[in-house]
């Protein structure tokens, strides 16, 4: 099998958990790749190109990692991913790429901090949601609120720990993954350039 060689990749000092079984559930937040563009806080202070803060991908490389993905999915699968107003269409680019069709937003992420826009000011991300053939059974919860409202983190673009704990109760009995996770979770599996201890895919 060949081995991938992109930037978002584990370290090779990680330590790595073995892969046993696809996943009914995958969560991510693709690492954008926004053309070196810089952005100001409220403050007007330059925080930097999301390339400054850790490995990006552009647009191709992420339709191309589709190929992998569509590997570690289930027959009945779901796609959680996160995505910026200017990536909208890309995402959805990506999402039908990775063998998903898209159905709706998941999660609205109010960050209670606003960037200038071209438009309006920008406080939101969105997370949008497609499925794999079927919504994967058993299903949990299904009474979670789509509109939340929390401060951003310090760490560029990590987003609240809340997020992946609402996606658990919904999908609590099945397989799930994070791509590009920054930590760990004891009810996920995890893989990423940043993740602690990943899960060793076949790619």
């Amino acid at each position: 099998m060949n081995q991938l060689n992109l930037p978002f990749m584990p370290k090779k000092e990680q330590k790595r958990r073995p892969y046993t079984d696809k996943y009914h559930v995958i969560y991510c937040d693709p690492p954008w790749d926004y053309n070196n563009r810089t952005f100001r806080n409220q403050k007007g202070n330059d925080t930097g190109a999301a390339s400054d803060h850790y490995p990006t991908m552009s647009p191709q490389e992420l339709i191309d990692f589709g190929d992998k993905v569509k590997t570690i999915c289930t027959k009945n699968c779901i796609c959680y991913m996160w995505t910026t107003g200017p990536q909208l269409d890309i995402s959805l680019d990506v999402l039908k790429a990775w063998g998903f069709t898209y159905k709706t937003i998941a999660f609205v992420w109010e960050k209670q901090r606003t960037n200038p826009g071209y438009y309006t000011m920008s406080s939101t991300e969105l997370c949008i949601v497609g499925t794999k053939n079927a919504i994967p059974k058993p299903r949990g919860s299904r009474n979670i609120r789509q509109f939340h409202n929390i401060p951003r983190t310090n760490k560029h673009s990590q987003k609240p720990q809340l997020f992946r704990d609402l996606i658990h109760q919904m999908h609590p009995e099945l397989n799930k993954i994070e791509l590009f996770a920054r930590n760990d979770d004891i009810n996920w599996d995890v893989w990423g350039y940043d993740a602690p201890t990943p899960i060793a895919l076949p790619f």
